[in-house]
């Protein structure tokens, strides 16, 4: 089936409003997922935790995760993307809120682990969304730029972070803030037209025509050009699962410690300077995307996680060599960050450009779960060794993704989601 009215279409407000509601998802991640990164400094004095008690509240998100992620994005190829675009930040709300109320372990860890499983599910649906939106020559950057804002997110965090570490128990504050920043997305949510791709692939044809309108301005002919693919999983499939997987090892594995790498390494007890640092590690990130945004459309998503990848490892076995301390740890972990976040982005959005419509949010969401196997194997391993050693480990990581990309990443830029699928992964083709 063709889309040229959305393929060959430039940007109008509906499509910024879209493109905005599809961002908050992964803000809203990258808020949580850094707020509980500072508030790990106090919370088994504070709530008097085990060993054992301490890491499963650090992997309780994720672990949420990897049950929200594969059902909901199989519940958006059944029953469509916009019924459960907003449903699944409610999750998000009022486990964000119990969390910041939290009088024991167990509240927390169920709180975390239930707003993770909404979390986790809105990864599949909002990126699917966004790429069935996007016009085919600037989709690259849409979906760059909205991974990007995991890292305004994390932004934000540290910011909060740092106006409430005043107080005894601010993580109660910046837990609950981040439930409360949810509630209105929730709302504008419910106004976002539903999926044409989804619509014409289940056969509503008419209303996909006027989800086309909505979007790009025009619709297609769309009873004409009908045809049904089966999917293959074999080399692409495996890519898009393993090349995730590899890049959340090293990326958790290190950015979940960020406040106890800075502690560590030279600013021990000093939460607001610990604060401060992870606010310009959160600009590395967001500068990383700002320089990705144009690449991704020119050169190309192989480019981008060819170069991250390899940039990923150099570093990291420089710095596992070099054993850098103090001050210097800053600027080195915003550098790489910065080349980082290449790989982060296309990791995320490659499967929705690589598969049919009537799985692409359920291989996303499967994608998202593994890759959150690979973030809660870095977040365990990175305390059970020195840092340096935990770097050198991550850097064997980031070599094996590399040598991964140069064989297996395709190439995806300027063209059709249609022509994705019928190069890299449609079995057949029936027109």
């Amino acid at each position: 089936m063709v889309f040229d009215a959305i393929d060959n279409s430039r940007i109008n407000k509906n499509g910024i409003k879209l493109f905005a509601l599809a961002s908050t998802g992964l803000f809203l991640d990258g808020y949580d997922l850094s707020i509980i990164t500072m508030a790990a400094l106090v919370l088994p004095a504070q709530l008097h935790l085990s060993e054992l008690e301490y890491i499963l509240i650090d992997i309780s998100s994720f672990a949420g995760m990897l049950a929200g992620a594969p059902l909901l994005g199989i519940l958006s190829d059944r029953i469509g993307r916009k019924k459960i675009f907003g449903i699944d930040l409610i999750f998000f709300v009022l486990f964000a809120i119990t969390a910041g109320l939290s009088t024991n372990f167990i509240e927390l860890f169920l709180s975390r682990l239930l707003m993770g499983f909404g979390i986790g599910g809105d990864y599949p649906i909002s990126s699917t969304m966004m790429s069935e939106f996007s016009p085919k020559k600037t989709r690259g950057k849409l979906l760059i730029t909205m991974v990007g804002m995991y890292w305004v997110g994390a932004f934000v965090s540290a910011a909060a972070n740092y106006f409430f570490v005043i107080y005894y128990d601010f993580w109660r504050y910046t837990f609950i803030l981040g439930g409360l920043m949810a509630v209105p997305i929730i709302l504008l949510r419910l106004s976002v037209p539903e999926s044409p791709r989804w619509l014409a692939s289940h056969g509503k044809i008419e209303d996909a025509e006027y989800s086309e309108i909505e979007i790009a301005g025009r619709s297609d002919n769309l009873k004409n050009s009908e045809y049904k693919i089966k999917t293959k999983y074999g080399k692409t499939f495996i890519f898009v699962i393993l090349a995730w997987f590899i890049f959340d090892v090293a990326a958790y594995g290190i950015g979940f410690y960020y406040p106890v790498i800075f502690s560590t390494l030279g600013f021990k007890h000093q939460f607001r300077s610990i604060a401060e640092a992870g606010m310009l590690i959160s600009i590395g990130g967001i500068l990383g995307y700002i320089i990705a945004m144009p690449l991704a459309d020119r050169l190309g998503r192989r480019f981008l996680t060819i170069s991250g990848f390899f940039i990923m490892s150099l570093l990291l076995i420089l710095g596992s060599i070099i054993k850098i301390s103090g001050l210097y740890t800053v600027p080195f972990f915003f550098i790489f960050v910065l080349f980082e976040q290449w790989v982060g982005a296309v990791t995320l959005f490659y499967p929705t450009e690589l598969f049919d419509t009537t799985v692409r949010s359920t291989i996303q969401g499967i994608a998202t779960a593994v890759s959150r196997v690979g973030a809660i194997m870095g977040i365990v391993l990175f305390p059970l060794f020195p840092v340096f050693h935990s770097l050198s480990i991550f850097a064997g990581f980031s070599v094996f993704g590399l040598i991964i990309a140069i064989i297996m990443a395709p190439e995806t830029n300027k063209n059709s989601l249609e022509k994705n699928v019928e190069t890299y992964t449609a079995a057949n083709i029936n027109k």
